[in-house]
């Protein structure tokens, strides 16, 4: 079993109608404003095999594309790594536990039924997208770091001990933050812009 160290943050309700709740903490020395907490989970499905989570934050910055940060990580049994997602649900308050599948879901009810009245939020498991594990779903990953908007460095001692299912995690976090982008009230954040389309003036 390896994990990092988590942080702890603090999470804010909407104060009004139109308002959007928001996370703060310190990351690294720095102090972070998150607009959501993802985490992505993969289980394992062969013999032997280990599951891994990654916990990212989304920068709250409604007028940028989207940049997000490392928060924790974790390889391990199955067992171990559902029992360090206590921890994470409670220190980092996450919103939503992404995995590949359906039958994956099943397996995080437990947990998240566990957190009801725990934290100040039910957390929610969603379905990551099924071009997560394409070649479509990596070249997502890779073009952010290229970018610079996405920064694990300081996780990669513990998920490089199971890169398979490490990237595996991420992939269903990023790719499923990309599908579903943060909702900021009032603003729509403006896209990067990759080049002129075919048949474009």
């Amino acid at each position: 079993m390896k994990q990092t160290g988590s942080v702890i943050l603090e999470y804010h309700k909407a104060e009004s109608q139109g308002a959007s709740s928001y996370w703060t903490g310190k990351v690294l020395g720095r102090d972070m404003k998150f607009v959501r907490i993802i985490v992505g989970l993969a289980h394992p499905t062969l013999d032997r095999q280990a599951a891994a989570a990654i916990t990212i934050g989304e920068l709250y910055r409604s007028f940028a594309p989207a940049d997000f940060h490392g928060l924790a990580a974790a390889v391990g049994s199955w067992p171990e790594v559902k029992n360090v997602l206590m921890t994470v649900c409670r220190d980092l308050k996450p919103d939503n536990i992404v995995v590949q599948d359906e039958q994956s879901r099943k397996l995080v009810f437990p947990i998240t039924d566990a957190l009801v009245g725990k934290i100040p939020f039910n957390v929610l498991s969603s379905v990551a997208p099924a071009h997560a594990l394409t070649e479509v779903g990596r070249s997502s990953v890779d073009l952010l770091f290229k970018e610079d908007r996405l920064h694990i460095d300081h996780l990669l001692p513990v998920l490089d001990q199971e890169k398979d299912q490490s990237d595996k995690a991420l992939r269903f976090a990023v790719n499923w933050a990309l599908e579903f982008t943060a909702l900021y009230p009032g603003k729509k954040r403006p896209q990067p812009q990759y080049g002129r389309l075919l048949g474009e003036f």
